[in-house]
């Protein structure tokens, strides 16, 4: 590394990333994705959009596929953060009628 500021960026990508490893934050699993489905035909388009990127820039492609990934995690983790909904407050006691 020749300058101190990209030696600080890669120091604070690591930290970050092994922060990330280590935490109990949650991250997309790809398990829900439904290849049988009627009409997987974006899905595929997609996955092959994403092997041929893969395959002709592999770097770059592997690199943004990280980084979009990791930004993710803390996008979807940051909205849980801000847009939790507070407990529903508890049902107001009535006595019962004791006329029929």
């Amino acid at each position: 590394m020749t300058s101190w500021v990209t030696a600080m960026s890669w120091l604070m990508m690591v930290v970050v990333v092994g922060y990330l490893m280590v935490s109990t934050w949650r991250f997309y699993s790809f398990k829900d994705i439904d290849f049988g489905s009627r009409r997987p035909f974006q899905l595929i388009v997609l996955i092959a959009v994403l092997i041929a990127s893969i395959w002709f820039f592999s770097r770059p492609a592997l690199f943004a596929i990280a980084i979009l990934y990791m930004a993710s995690g803390v996008l979807w983790r940051l909205q849980w953060i801000f847009h939790r909904k507070a407990p529903p407050a508890p049902p107001v006691y009535r006595e019962a009628s004791h006329t029929p």
